[in-house]
């Protein structure tokens, strides 16, 4: 691999960050859970992540701010999006329900309220002054190089210079990507909770009827 630079991203890097977020959430299914839970076509979701990366809301999964990008010849290969869990002041949950209140139709969101029982059966609570990874994404050209190690531990390092010391770092991943939790564990994340949908249509909205909690210690 040539000369790989670590940045952070900025407001020109959106169309990347987008298709971050809808990779990562597909979890490599075609199942994107904003079109599935919201009712929208997947071009309306990119125009509304788009749209809510814009907003420039820190401290959550859907702030550019949480972004740190990988680049190889002046081409972005791979990002990942983490931060420290209430470091804004507000949950990240709370953050992200107001942007998409904000930016989503008032029909996408009463579709996601009938769909309620679906989001709430993989709902995970977020543990304040913790380090939340919540995207990860490598470009399939460049997988298999170790890009997600490096992204990892150049995101974390930037995020205790923040000084808040947290106290672990966490990452939620859907159990059916078993290539992404095999490259979380090679970087020192184990598993500590499993979150199994009970509701019989789970797989028609989401990757995976299962969602995995992992941690790893802070030294």
């Amino acid at each position: 691999m040539e000369e790989c630079i670590f940045r952070n991203a900025t407001i020109n890097d959106v169309p990347f960050l987008v298709d971050t977020i809808i990779e990562a959430e597909k979890s490599g299914t075609d199942k994107l859970s904003y079109s599935t839970i919201f009712g929208l076509s997947e071009d309306d979701v990119r125009k509304h992540l788009s749209d809510m990366l814009l907003e420039e809301v820190d401290g959550c999964e859907l702030s550019i701010s949480s972004f740190m990008l990988a680049v190889v010849d002046n081409s972005i290969v791979a990002a990942i999006a983490a931060w420290i869990e209430g470091c804004e002041g507000l949950p990240s949950t709370v953050l992200k329900g107001n942007l998409l209140n904000y930016s989503l139709p008032r029909e996408a969101m009463n579709k996601a309220l009938a769909n309620n029982l679906i989001v709430r059966d993989f709902h995970i609570e977020y543990i304040p002054n913790t380090i939340q990874i919540g995207l990860v994404y490598v470009d399939k050209a460049y997988r298999g190089q170790n890009l997600v190690s490096l992204l990892m531990e150049q995101q974390i390092s930037t995020l205790l210079l923040k000084g808040t010391n947290p106290t672990a770092v966490y990452l939620q991943v859907f159990s059916n990507n078993v290539a992404a939790i095999r490259a979380y564990e090679k970087v020192g994340f184990s598993n500590v909770l499993i979150k199994k949908s009970n509701e019989k249509d789970a797989l028609l909205y989401m990757p995976s009827d299962s969602k995995i909690l992992m941690k790893r210690e802070l030294k």
